[in-house]
């Protein structure tokens, strides 16, 4: 689209720098090198008057690891963002759209807006540069933030009206933002670098015919920058060389410049429109979306377990402890945060640096672990007083559920009992009295009296810790019973309490339905039938519809790299069907059902020396599946532990579903996607072929007429859907590569990503324990989301255990509950430090209504944006229920004022 004759064009040149926290160097290597850059940008701004602005890169941890360095700088960094030299945020971390989770990505401009304030104030635009591809639900999400513009590179262009360089960007909400989309080159082509009249006027003119047949309006946009820069020394010189000899009008300029002109100039009408996510734009640049779910997966692993800790028992637990009283320990989950979001920057949780690189990114998890370990002691112990001198039995257990309905579930536990006192030290004033006798029985009863069935999986004498403040630990020797149990009716967003009766006869309930044969399990409503080669099929006895085989496993050889999976040119598929597996029932008790398969693939070790194909040296891969079910589920849980013995392959397990369809519904941040799925003549995309894979969340649904069956899963974001084979749905386990970025892929014959680099750690050798479900179901609209959406939330938000040796007064108790079909992002402090933030969602195409209610008395309710600014009033009855009407896809936050206790000092 050509710009109107009438206006001479204005080119922006934008200073810049995109800068990688960590990448093909460490996060501390890359900071020293930021740190003398922006020493140097500083001398720029003093000697160079027609400099008139830098933009650096729009997240704030490039801001804020600069001054840990130099904190004496604050201030002349503070004053150049007031005088709109230069320009910082909205974003703490430039992160995977897809990989973060929507929470995280909310606390990630949280946490951004809140520095860069602090500064003297944020750019007021949705700089996501680099990133891979982009989610449905960011229009509402920056939005949320007060953004109303965008800016992005990958993901998009190169289709059949994607000529334009502006759009109205849509979201499933309705939510809309006004977006650039960067040039081809994208952010890295403008660079001058030297004031040769000739190179100056060459690089101009090569951009100049791309920004002139995609502009809009007379403003064009153009990047003076790239990854790691140092600031264009040269760049007011070009500029002067390009007025004077091309007559051109060029000015350095800012992003909010520019946008400031464009707006004036558009006529809304009259632009495109982008609805919803955005995956492709493989003939306009490099998307690497080949690769980046499944690479160094265990990362993935343990930002999914991250994130849900935080976001749905730390925070809300902090909550609840606050309005108890206790003290705010929002700081330290602030820190856990941190360490997180930290870790979803897009070249770090997509797997694609070195290996340092992501050994430090397991520091950081392990790290948001431990705050949050010690999070949940502290406000559990406000909320089920805790007392470090008692040292006996344990007498109470209890169920927390950070669910927000009422759930059943059987649930693993333990009971200690006590032995011995155990001497830690040299201590010979301590007398040790005898040991005692553990206890021939127990039984657990809940507040009413009733008595709860339980089942022993283990009992063994060994050590427990009793933890002090006052004090050094004491160890004591235990009989501990290792137990499962069936918790009924757990309240929402709360616990459910047993008390401990020792050497009393337990209550020993039968299930009826529940069972378990060599190579069968079934309860109620599903039974599983394994076949000899470890594969099986699942029946939905409510519909008598039938599924499988499921969970085959496929081995073939991958020669790509941290970025793109890449099939040798000669592959060999080593596929589970037809072999001969080992069968074990290895638990048949009233609660819980288990079988074990074995298999043992025998897989080439690596590829050949020239990666044309697979070697001829064959290794053993075994995998071992234990498939688990409980009297009243509706899923066939499923655990698959493996020890990777091979380099250079792609595993994955295949469910044949039956489900005839090449449609999928993935959930992604905040909205369940819609996709269709299909092949591409590979010969029409001479950068990169389109990627048969596609990221989710949680789960993904296939769906048709008559049934349906979702695949949930902890940490594992990436599938296939057959187009060929329809209704085969492919899950990746592992894909293991030895090199950041490769030559000469099959799969992106444009050339390399990124810089060659060994990474021999990114073959995943070792042991490795994947968790996922399946879930059948009917294939309507009106059944098929209810159940999914419950069945997700169930799977992957586990209640947890508490032990308790003193007295309790409180059993059951619910904090706040939401009736309806809606879904809990988080419950956490407000950011004013004043008053309660509840988020939900609607993440589907229906409008869902329900009721939050409030344990404590609440006295006013507002609904705010994201970024927990005031919206308007709503309505509380009887001071404690608040009714919520969600549109499709709509995100709501509310800020509750809740009658709490004085906080102790």
């Amino acid at each position: 689209m050509k710009a109107t004759k009438a206006k001479k064009p204005t080119y922006h040149i934008v200073s810049h720098s995109h800068w990688d926290r960590e990448w093909y160097f460490p996060f501390d290597r890359f900071r020293a090198m930021l740190v003398e850059m922006i020493e140097d940008l500083l001398g720029m701004f003093q000697k160079d008057r027609g400099f008139r602005s830098y933009t650096l890169d729009g997240q704030l941890a490039a801001v804020l690891d600069y001054l840990e360095i130099r904190p004496d700088r604050r201030k002349t960094i503070a004053k150049l963002i007031k005088q709109k030299k230069l320009f910082i945020g909205p974003w703490y971390i430039l992160q995977d759209e897809f990989l973060a989770g929507g929470e995280g990505q909310i606390r990630n401009l949280l946490l951004g807006m809140r520095y860069g304030k602090d500064l003297g104030g944020v750019m007021k635009i949705g700089y996501i540069p680099d990133q891979f591809a982009h989610i449905a639900q960011m229009p509402q999400i920056l939005r949320g933030f007060g953004l109303d513009t965008a800016m992005f590179y990958r993901g998009f262009g190169g289709e059949p009206g994607q000529e334009p360089s502006e759009y109205w960007w849509i979201g499933p909400d309705g939510s809309k933002v006004l977006l650039h989309h960067m040039p081809k080159d994208g952010y890295s082509a403008g660079y001058f670098g030297t004031q040769d009249e000739g190179v100056v006027i060459g690089k101009f003119r090569r951009m100049q015919k791309e920004l002139d047949e995609r502009s809009t309006t007379s403003q064009r946009l153009f990047f003076n920058g790239g990854d790691h820069h140092w600031p264009d020394e040269a760049v007011t010189g070009a500029i002067q060389i390009l007025r004077k000899r091309l007559g051109v009008n060029v000015v350095h300029s800012s992003f909010p410049e520019f946008f400031s002109r464009l707006r004036r100039e558009i006529k809304p009408s009259k632009l495109p429109v982008l609805n919803g996510e955005t995956r492709f734009g493989y003939r306009h640049a490099f998307v690497v979306q080949g690769g980046v779910y499944s690479s160094r997966m265990y990362l993935k692993q343990m930002n999914a377990a991250g994130e849900n800790l935080l976001e749905r028992m730390v925070d809300p637990l902090n909550v609840f402890a606050m309005m108890m009283g206790a003290r705010s320990i929002t700081a330290q989950i602030e820190q856990a945060w941190k360490y997180v979001i930290q870790n979803h920057d897009h070249d770090a949780i997509c797997g694609t640096s070195t290996d340092e690189v992501h050994r430090e990114m397991v520091s950081r998890y392990e790290k948001a672990k431990n705050i949050g370990a010690f999070a949940l002691q502290e406000s559990l112990n406000a909320l089920l007083p805790y007392d470090e001198k008692a040292k006996g039995d344990d007498r109470f257990l209890f169920v927390f559920n950070p669910s927000p309905m009422t759930r059943t579930e059987v649930v693993e536990a333990h009971v200690d009992f006590t032995l011995q006192d155990v001497v830690v030290g040299l201590n010979p004033e301590v007398h040790v009295a005898p040991k005692l006798a553990g206890p021939k029985s127990f039984r657990l009863e809940d507040s009413g009296g009733k008595p709860v069935p339980y089942h022993v999986l283990e009992r063994k004498e060994t050590f427990g810790i009793v933890y002090s403040k006052h004090d050094y630990p004491s160890q004591i020797l235990v009989d501990r019973w290792r137990i499962i149990m069936n918790a009924e009716e757990i309240p929402a967003l709360g616990w459910k309490g047993y008390r401990v009766i020792r050497d009393v006869p337990p209550f020993v309930e039968s299930r009826d339905g529940l069972s378990a044969g060599h190579n069968y399990l079934e309860n109620k409503y599903l039974r599983i039938e394994v076949h000899p080669d470890g594969s099986w099929s699942l029946t939905d006895k409510t519909t008598g519809v039938r599924y499988g085989p499921l969970n085959s496993f496929e081995d073939s050889g991958d020669v790509g790299d941290e970025y793109n999976y890449s099939y040798p040119k000669h592959d060999t598929m080593v596929d589970s069907s037809g072999g001969n597996a080992k069968i074990t029932v290895i638990e048949a008790n009233p609660l819980r059902v288990s079988l074990k398969i074995g298999i043992v693939l025998r897989v080439p070790v690596s590829a050949t020396p020239d990666e044309q194909g697979r070697s001829g040296e064959l290794v053993d891969l075994p995998l071992t599946t234990t498939l688990m079910l409980t009297p009243d589920a509706r899923r066939v849980e499923v655990k698959t532990e493996i020890e990777n013995t091979a380099r250079d392959h792609r595993l994955r397990a295949i469910f044949r579903t039956g489900v005839d369809t090449v449609e999928s519904f993935a959930e992604t941040p905040f909205a369940v996607v819609h996709r269709t799925h299909r092949e591409y003549d590979v010969q029409e995309f001479p950068y990169e072929h389109p990627a048969l894979v596609a990221p989710m969340k949680r789960f993904v649904s296939l769906r048709d007429g008559r049934k349906g069956l979702t695949l949930l899963a902890r940490g594992l974001p990436e599938y296939e859907l057959g187009v060929r084979e329809r209704g085969k749905l492919s899950l990746t386990l592992l894909r293991c590569v030895g090199k950041l970025s490769g030559r000469n892929l099959l799969t992106r014959p444009g050339g390399a990503a990124g810089w060659w680099t060994e990474t021999p750690e990114a073959q995943c050798l070792g042991r490795h324990v994947f968790e996922y479900a399946l879930v059948p179901h009917g294939g309507e609209e009106d059944v098929f989301w209810p159940v999914v959406l419950r069945e997700a939330e169930f799977y992957t938000v586990t209640p947890f255990t508490v032990n308790r040796k003193n007295d309790q007064t409180v059993l059951d108790r619910s904090w706040f509950s939401v009736e309806g079909n809606i879904q809990l992002s988080t419950i956490k402090e407000a950011e004013a430090g004043s008053g309660v933030i509840v988020r939900v969602y609607n993440p589907v195409g229906q409008p869902v209504q329900g009721v939050l209610t409030s344990y404590l008395p609440v006295r006013s309710a507002v609904l705010c944006r994201l970024d927990e600014s005031p919206l308007k009033p709503v309505r509380v009855m009887k001071r404690r229920t608040i009714r919520l009407r969600l549109r499709p896809f709509e995100i709501a936050t509310v800020r509750l004022d809740v009658e709490t206790p004085k906080p102790k000092k």
